[in-house]
């Protein structure tokens, strides 16, 4: 059968999962090249992986005739140059979560790029999409947007039992948290784009967009969107009252938040409420909970209680994995038997493929990443203003 010949453009931890991902479709994916920030980490990636080729910068891998993918998993704000290299080339494109941002590019003197007015993000990242929409849909290439909880089994199986229930859906409830991410770039919004809303929230806000989307497809063939939001964010870790005080989560956040809450209002008058933190111990938690008129459904993507285990002290499991960034495997855990297929991750690579050997559609495509980047920043402008925002 012929395969999908993938260009990876980034040698970090995302890129790992990727080719993890990869490595369970080989049936129809080749990854045939790879190249990263430092040429170093590139070779070292392709050594690790069994990569034949090593391309000096993004450009290069973009131009090349043997690649007829680019999988972006570059930090976020990277993310534009590669995508419209690799459109330019006419290359297809998988973009990792989330889609653009704002960095503070039009005042590069300034460091404190979080501290620039949200109202004036909010217009600048609409001007990015609607450009990167633009381009994309110029070059009829396909955009398949690297949202692997729409592809979790547990969302895949909410999604039938919604449709077999005729149900209407009234509340979604959802959150993605941890105690930090470990990634230097996270703590600057010059680099990130955002602080937990931007980088965890996008997960959440993304995948309660595809559940409405999907509902009304179902009852009246038209996506549900998203019109409201009213969103609060914070800096727990930088309260007074924590100075001098022993800390077990991330605070060197530098001009991103590390708490957010937003609710999201719909055409039809449902609500979301979303929780993305880097202040919860624990673990990694990805949930989705949905109340409808007919009947209630959780979906626990991580954790969940596939197995439960218990130890005394932490030396009991050696190096086996238990869990994303769980801090110690000491007392009771909840290890995964497969973490990336309960997050969806093979499962979506396996999509992706399909969409460019059959020329389907995608199921998590541009309109997806655009409805989730202008809610997040939408959100960020209600968060400063103190009130509603109505998306555009």
């Amino acid at each position: 059968m012929k395969r999908v010949r993938i260009g990876i453009v980034g040698a970090g931890f995302i890129a790992k999962i990727h080719m993890a991902a990869f490595r369970q479709n080989h049936q129809i994916v080749d990854v045939v090249g790879v190249c990263a920030g430092h040429r170093e980490n590139a070779e070292r990636f392709a050594k690790e992986h069994g990569i034949a080729h090593v391309f000096d910068n993004f450009e290069q891998l973009c131009a090349s005739p043997d690649v007829d993918v680019v999988d972006v998993c570059t930090p976020t704000n990277l993310h534009d140059d590669v995508v419209l290299c690799a459109v330019e080339n006419h290359k297809h494109v998988i973009c990792e979560k989330p889609l653009t941002g704002y960095f503070g590019e039009d005042v590069p003197e300034v460091e404190d790029v979080g501290k620039i007015s949200k109202a004036h993000m909010y217009e600048k990242v609409k001007e990015k999409v609607a450009l990167l929409e633009d381009k994309i849909k110029k070059a009829n290439v396909k955009f398949m947007y690297a949202e692997n909880w729409v592809y979790a089994p547990a969302i895949e199986k909410m999604k039938r039992m919604l449709k077999a229930s005729d149900m209407v859906c009234l509340e979604l409830r959802a959150e993605c948290s941890h105690s930090g991410s470990q990634a230097t770039y996270s703590r600057r919004w010059k680099t990130s784009g955002g602080g937990s809303l931007m980088r965890l929230g996008s997960h959440p806000i993304a995948t309660v967009i595809h559940l409405k989307h999907y509902e009304g497809y179902v009852r009246n063939g038209k996506p549900i969107k998203p019109r409201v939001v009213l969103a609060n964010i914070a800096n727990l870790t930088k309260m007074e009252v924590l100075k001098d005080k022993p800390c077990y989560v991330v605070s060197s956040w530098q001009d991103v938040e590390d708490w957010s809450v937003v609710i999201m209002e719909f055409e039809d008058g449902s609500r979301a409420t979303v929780f993305s933190t880097d202040v919860s111990l624990g673990g990694v938690k990805n949930r989705i909970e949905l109340y409808g008129s007919k009947g209630m459904m959780v979906a626990n993507i991580t954790p969940n209680n596939a197995m439960v285990a218990f130890a005394p002290n932490e030396s009991v499991w050696g190096d086996e994995y238990i869990s994303e960034k769980l801090e110690t495997k000491a007392g009771y855990s909840f290890p995964s038997p497969d973490e990336f297929w309960t997050r969806g991750y093979p499962q979506e690579m396996a999509d992706f493929a399909m969409t460019v050997l059959e020329d389907k559609s995608v199921l998590s495509g541009f309109d997806l990443a655009k409805e989730t980047t202008l809610v997040i920043y939408a959100a960020y402008v209600s968060a400063e203003l103190g009130k509603q925002v109505f998306i555009e």
